[in-house]
């Protein structure tokens, strides 16, 4: 018989002991006739027979129901690929140190160096074959139709995923994915049947010589009225994509503004400098170089045999969740133009994942140098990774900042734009948001020197509405101790209950002290020790508690106060020493006509009226206040109350303002201001 489609080749034959020169045809089988039970296997046992692609037994029998091993498949996949003498050198060049090592046999070893090297076989699946005996003479096992199924497809580089509508097998439901996607594409190809012999696939048996010669041959057919490509091919581009789409692992790249896709399969490997990565580790932004294997398919490029990272370093945003000896765990994504920063809450984070710091790492925050120590839980930061995934760069947007400097520019005009910059000391502009949030921007004026409240990119007002020190309330939860098992300070916090009922949570400083009201400081506190105790926190600039100081509650007041003096005190342009007079008071320590002093950033004029709640030490000092309000100027000293009373029971400031001596309708005419009240 002839059939001139294959080209005649010398073989090992599949039974791998007939190397004789005479080799038994077909016809003349003993056990494969025209008209017995293999009669479905005749033609194509004859044809290759006749063409040395296979061979029989020394007692003249093809043995058709014998199963196949993995080596004399490989085999025949390589004969009907028809590699060059130059590729099978390449390969065994690449990979016949791998095949001697997993036990396989000499004569095999071309052919497994091949399926190696064009991906139909990767080294994992080597080493597994091995160890299950694949290579052995005696006691050998043999691969299932499904694997050798796959093993064809592949090698064919047909559609991992074709069209399944095809499979009209009664046993689908045992088939992986996987397999159903190629065996899809070997029955459109013409190669495997859809039903199977008795309607069943049975990928889990062995196969048979018989059924690999009707595999064989058909396979032969298509390599002959279709190109397949021997040839890896190389793009390079921006990850655009690396996910799952419409249940198909895929990477999409862009080049010159042109979208490429590649499916990834089990055998895709991934590389970082030389190093093994993981599918998880490609990032959108990231430029890759793929190597691929061109596919027949409209939609994809090919499937990606090695996609390797050329560069890694991106650009990502995210919130720090802990941090240990030179690495940070951060919950972050892909920064980019379309987040929305102008807000308080928190953006949407896609991973969290633990990053080591390049030894040459440079963190800032606000023009400031940073330690890993200073940053702080739930901080904002923006980084970069080099190609080791190393943060190389990192700026710092803290949950809470204080910020010095002048403003050069100031815009309001849109309200979903408004924004203003300051000027910090290392006389860098930076621009922060200005939201409905923002407060105090009738006082915040172009070239003003002014200190800021932050809230990550996002300005909250002027500091002295949240000043450090003027926290205070009932200890609710208290956790000092770091965790024994992290070493991680960020398990250290306090609670604390406002007298509006609402709690909030406090991180302490890494050199936090405990003190009573007298100074006397407080060791192996607890928190049944804490619990119930009204405090008062001083914060760091990072909103961070520095000192949590117990207070007496017979040292608490609330009063109207005016100002007597004012003077500016040191070289800080915005640090005063006020002196205050008290006008009303409901704690003896602060009796009316007493005056007190305090420093304050807050520039108060002489005669201005305030009133504020706040805790005194045990030498009357003020030390923390709160719920300020400013009454007013009357532009003189005011009458006094004649003693201290309870809250409830003060009079208003118009009670004062027409009790004093000087108050009648003349002056009142003279400032007319003095009749509106100020809160």
């Amino acid at each position: 018989m002839e059939f001139k489609n294959l080209r005649r080749v010398a073989s090992i034959g599949l039974a791998t002991i007939m190397l004789a020169p005479s080799a038994t045809f077909a016809k003349e089988f003993k056990d494969v006739k025209k008209n017995n039970r293999y009669s479905w296997a005749y033609n194509a046992i004859d044809i290759l027979s006749d063409k040395n692609v296979i061979s029989g037994h020394p007692d003249g029998e093809f043995k058709p129901g014998d199963s196949v091993s993995l080596e004399e498949l490989l085999q025949l996949i390589k004969q009907v690929l028809n590699p060059s003498d130059e590729e099978l050198k390449t390969a065994r060049e690449k990979y016949s140190k791998i095949a001697k090592e997993n036990g396989v046999n000499s004569w095999a070893e071309d052919a497994i160096c091949l399926a190696l090297h064009r991906n139909y076989l990767n080294e994992s699946a080597l080493k597994k074959a091995s160890e299950r005996g694949f290579f052995k003479i005696n006691q050998r096992e043999y691969p299932s139709r499904g694997d050798i199924a796959i093993f064809f497809a592949r090698a064919l580089n047909l559609d991992a995923k074709g069209n399944t509508n095809l499979l009209r097998h009664k046993d689908q439901n045992k088939m992986s994915d996987t397999l159903k996607g190629y065996l899809a594409s070997l029955v459109d190809a013409g190669i495997f049947s859809a039903t199977g012999s008795d309607g069943n696939f049975e990928g889990d048996r062995s196969i048979t010589r018989a059924e690999t010669a009707i595999i064989t041959k058909a396979s032969f057919d298509y390599a002959s009225k279709n190109t397949i490509s021997s040839k890896t091919e190389k793009k390079k581009g921006t990850v655009i994509l690396s996910s799952k789409l419409n249940n198909v692992n895929v990477i999409i790249i862009e080049t010159n503004n042109q979208k490429f896709s590649f499916d990834i399969d089990s055998n895709t490997k991934y590389k970082l400098k030389d190093k093994d990565i993981k599918l998880e580790d490609i990032k959108a932004g990231q430029e890759v170089e793929i190597e691929y294997l061109k596919s027949n398919k409209n939609d994809r490029e090919g499937t990606a045999k090695l996609i390797n990272v050329t560069n890694a370093k991106i650009e990502m945003v995210g919130y720090v969740n802990s941090k240990g000896t030179n690495e940070i765990t951060l919950r972050y994504r892909d920064n980019s133009d379309t987040l929305n920063f102008r807000t308080t809450s928190k953006i949407s984070t896609s991973d969290t994942k633990t990053f080591t710091l390049d030894s040459n790492v440079k963190i800032k925050a606000y023009g400031r140098d940073l330690k890993l120590d200073e940053i702080k839980v739930d901080d904002l930061v923006e980084f970069k990774t080099n190609n080791d995934n190393k943060i190389t760069e990192m700026t710092v947007y803290p949950n809470e900042a204080q910020l010095r400097g002048k403003i050069t520019s100031i815009d309001t005009t849109n309200r979903d734009k408004s924004y203003l910059k300051i000027r910090l000391k290392d006389n860098k502009d930076y621009e922060l948001y200005i939201t409905n949030e923002t407060k105090d921007l009738d006082k915040i004026t172009l070239n003003d020197n002014v200190d800021l409240y932050v809230n990550y990119k996002v300005v909250m007002g002027l500091s002295s509405n949240y000043k450090n020190g003027d926290i205070s309330g009932e200890v609710v939860g208290y956790s000092g101790d770091e965790s024994s098992f992290t070493n991680r300070r960020y398990n250290r916090y306090i609670d604390i209950k406002d007298k509006y009922g609402s709690t909030k949570k406090y991180y302490l400083a890494d050199r936090f002290e405990i003190k009573t009201y007298n100074g006397a400081k407080q060791t192996q506190v607890t928190e049944n020790y804490l619990r119930g105790k009204n405090v008062i926190l001083t914060l760091n600039n990072y909103g961070e508690v520095d000192t949590i100081t117990i207070i007496d509650s017979s040292l608490q007041f609330s009063g109207m106060f005016q100002v007597v003096s004012n003077e500016r005190t040191g070289s800080s342009f915005n640090v005063y020493k006020v002196g205050l007079r008290v006008i009303q008071s409901d704690n003896d320590n602060l009796k009316p006509g007493k005056t007190l002093y305090f420093q304050t950033n807050q520039n108060l004029e002489l005669y201005d009226v305030l009133s504020f709640d706040g805790y005194l030490n045990y030498y009357g000092e003020i030390i923390s206040d709160s719920n300020n309000k400013f009454l007013g100027n009357p532009r003189e000293y005011l009458n006094t109350a004649n003693r201290t009373t309870r809250k409830s029971d003060f009079e208003d400031y118009r009670f004062f303002l027409r009790s004093n001596r000087y108050y009648d309708n003349r002056y009142n005419d003279r400032y007319p201001e003095l009749g509106k009240i100020y809160y």
